[in-house]
C-alpha cells in the first residue's frame, strides 16, 4: 500500500512540475493588476469545465478553443483563454478519456488574491505527514486553490488533489493529497 501511495504522490508531483514550467513558460507577461483583479471564476472557468473521464473531444467542444500538445508529455493538451491568460492542462490516457486536469495560469502571484493570507517555508515544515485539508487549514488559515486533480489508475481511479497557497511575491505552498485525503508531501517553492 505505501507503494501504490509513494507512486501515486509521484506521478501527480511530476505532473504538477511539468505543469507549473509550462505556466510561466508561455510569454505572456502579468500586466499591472490585470490578473489580480480577476475573479476565482475567471481563473477556474476552463478548469471547473473539464471533468474527468470526458474524451477529448468532448472537452474540445466544451472549452472552444484550439489546445496546444505538450512537448513535454504525450497525451497532455493546454487550453488557454487568450482573453484571461487562465486556462487548464489536460491528460488523456490511451483510451482517450480525461484522467488528469491541472490549472493554468501565467504566474504564481496571479492566484495570490485567491489565498490572501501569506505563507512561510515554517508553516510548511510544521505540516505533518497524514494531515488532512481541514487540519492544513486551520495551520494555515484559509482555504487552498485546487490545482490539480488526477485519476490514480492504481487506486481504483479514485482522485487525488494538488491544493496550493500563493503569495504576491510568486512563492507558494504546495500540498499533494491522496485519495484518502490525507498528504505526506507539502513543499514551499520560492
Amino acid at each position: 500500500m505505501k507503494k501504490i501511495k509513494l507512486l501515486s504522490m509521484v506521478i501527480i508531483s511530476l505532473l504538477f512540475v511539468f505543469t507549473v514550467a509550462g505556466c510561466g513558460g508561455n510569454n505572456r507577461e502579468s500586466s499591472s493588476g490585470s490578473q489580480s483583479s480577476g475573479s476565482k471564476d475567471t481563473v477556474f472557468e476552463f478548469y471547473d469545465k473539464v471533468q474527468l473521464d470526458q474524451t477529448k473531444a468532448q472537452v474540445d467542444a466544451e472549452l472552444g478553443v484550439t489546445p496546444t500538445e505538450s512537448t513535454q508529455m504525450k497525451n497532455i493538451f493546454v487550453y488557454v483563454n487568450e482573453d484571461t491568460g487562465f486556462g487548464v492542462s489536460v491528460m488523456f490516457n490511451e483510451d482517450g478519456l480525461a484522467t488528469s486536469k491541472t490549472l493554468f495560469y501565467p504566474n504564481a502571484e496571479d492566484l495570490a488574491f485567491l489565498t490572501p493570507k501569506a505563507v512561510t517555508q515554517a508553516q510548511a515544515d510544521s505540516i505533518p505527514d497524514g494531515a488532512t485539508y481541514d487540519q492544513i487549514k486551520t495551520i494555515l488559515g484559509e482555504d487552498g486553490i485546487e490545482t490539480n486533480a488526477t485519476q490514480i489508475p492504481f487506486e481504483n481511479n479514485q482522485v487525488s488533489y494538488i491544493r496550493i497557497w500563493a503569495n504576491k511575491d510568486g512563492s507558494l505552498l504546495q500540498a499533494v493529497f491522496l485519495t484518502d485525503g490525507t498528504t505526506n508531501n507539502v513543499m514551499f517553492f520560492d
